[in-house]
């Protein structure tokens, strides 16, 4: 390749390179991939390398092997644009967030509290009890990479929306506080009068409760239970055990403040741009190493909105995110003999983290997103230069915004690169951490000498109900346009 080729190739990736592509979890990345199923560590071949396996970038430009089962000895250098979107849900995120909006606001159950509000405030802290605490979440993945390569280097200018939300539950303020004495105005009574609504068991089962959980004295007890009997005469009749449940609830919860209850639909993740630096180097022409350093710059987000029915307007503040930079660095390595690859990518070696204060959100705690290092297998059988079939594995369980956003990826995919003309690729993948189903894949490539235009799209088996409609868990989808010589 002469020098007036390299100087174009330079020359045009400072032009292109303003753009876009990571996440948190090893995510299929890129367009070729996701057609294959995320499988791309051993048969990467392109730009992406730099994302699936920086090894390849040894084999660029290496002639005379004849384990060159990609043809990367005809790849000198190249230019790459492309972007992915992809959104998942899974738990109990839907079914929580309709229970709660059918409770009363509890922000409304304050002061003098009369019988009515005690029903209401009761449905609220049973309601509460029965939510899901499983792991349930909503994910949102934004995907591209501009970038390009020369003979062994690459540089790409990459960036990620890795969002989650969720549902928190606050099981701590669930109480009233002065529930008590709004009935009563600070009145003991020694002794219970004869109760007109309650009957001798209903009686018994509320003072239990009140000395027992609430802390109140036998005195106070009768107190409260006396106003509750005298304020629900003639206006509840058949309602006698259903007061007497809700008054005993209350009285377990007692000790807190439900008004300040937090519980809330939460959103956390981030959105990172990175610069990062490519190298390969192969030590023969059946095994190479290569490396990616990466300067990160990360937009934190850490925000809450109260879920109850009477504070559900949702409004993104931009003051809840936080700036902050890290560096990061990938490895991989990659060995070939005629017709088989295998390779191995270590992403994120460092564990590079981003910090959110936490201000602005109900706990005022800090919220730390952190890449923990992450390790994936492939393996690849290619019996022809136009047939590749790969094989996926995570070594590691990886995080996204949020600890309850777990993946594991097993991935499957098939390339036939149809006349060396028409790339035609399916695949599937399975997250072994969440239950999304299997989700199956297909993508295509157009070859017009040069330049190369790919799509690809995922969708679940799985389904889910989001506000009553079915939809697939896991959708994802991608466009590319990339140059090749």
């Amino acid at each position: 390749m002469n020098s007036k080729k390299y100087l174009v190739a330079v020359t045009c990736s400072m032009v292109v390179l303003s753009g876009q592509a990571l996440s948190a979890e090893f995510a299929p990345a890129s367009v070729r991939a996701l057609g294959m199923g995320g499988s791309s560590v051993a048969s990467t071949h392109g730009v992406d390398a730099s994302y699936w396996n920086p090894a390849a970038y040894g084999f660029f430009g290496r002639e005379g092997a004849v384990s060159d089962n990609n043809r990367l000895a005809e790849k000198d250098f190249g230019l790459d644009v492309d972007a992915g979107l992809a959104a998942y849900t899974f738990g109990p995120l839907d079914a929580n967030r309709i229970k709660i909006e059918a409770l009363p606001d509890p922000s409304t159950l304050t002061g003098q509290l009369n019988a009515t509000q005690i029903q209401q405030a009761a449905q609220v802290v049973s309601g509460l009890s029965t939510l899901d605490t499983s792991p349930m979440g909503a994910n949102l993945s934004v995907n591209g990479t501009v970038g390009a390569r020369v003979a062994n280097y690459g540089l790409g200018i990459r960036a990620a929306v890795d969002l989650n939300s969720s549902i928190t539950i606050d099981a701590t303020n669930v109480g009233f506080g002065n529930v008590f004495t709004s009935f009563t105005n600070g009145v003991v009574l020694p002794t219970l009068p004869t109760t007109t609504y309650f009957n001798a068991q209903q009686v018994n089962e509320m003072i239990s409760a009140l000395t027992t959980n609430a802390g109140l004295t036998v005195g106070e007890a009768n107190a409260v239970v006396a106003a509750y009997d005298q304020a629900l005469a003639g206006t509840a009749a058949g309602q006698e055990q259903q007061n007497t449940d809700a008054m005993i609830v209350i009285a377990q919860a007692a000790g807190t403040d439900l008004a300040n209850n937090t519980t809330a639909l939460s959103l956390r993740g981030v959105a990172i741009a990175e610069v990062g630096f490519t190298y390969g180097y192969a030590f023969s022409d059946n095994l190479s190493v290569g490396g990616v350093l990466k300067y990160m710059q990360a937009d934190i987000v850490a925000w809450d909105t109260k879920l109850f029915s009477q504070n559900t307007s949702i409004s993104f503040d931009r003051n809840n995110t936080e700036r902050s930079t890290a560096f990061g660095l990938d490895v991989g390595v990659m060995y070939r003999i005629p017709s088989w690859q295998v390779g191995l990518t270590v992403k994120n070696i460092n564990a590079p983290s981003f910090e959110h204060s936490g201000a602005g959100t109900f706990s005022n705690t800090p919220y730390v997103y952190e890449l923990k290092p992450q390790v994936k297998f492939g393996a690849a059988w290619m019996p022809m230069d136009t047939l590749s079939v790969e094989l996926g594995y995570d070594l590691t369980e990886n995080e996204g915004a949020t600890a309850e956003s777990k993946t594991q990826y097993w991935n499957f995919g098939l390339e036939w690169d149809a006349w060396k003309v028409l790339a035609i690729r399916v695949g599937a993948f399975n997250n072994m951490s969440q239950d999304i189903g299997i989700v199956p894949t297909a993508g295509l490539g157009l070859n017009l000498w040069a330049a190369r235009v790919d799509l690809a799209v995922a969708m679940s088996s799985s389904e889910v109900v989001l506000d009553g409609s079915k939809v697939p868990a896991y959708l994802a989808g991608a466009l590319a346009v990339a140059v090749d010589f």
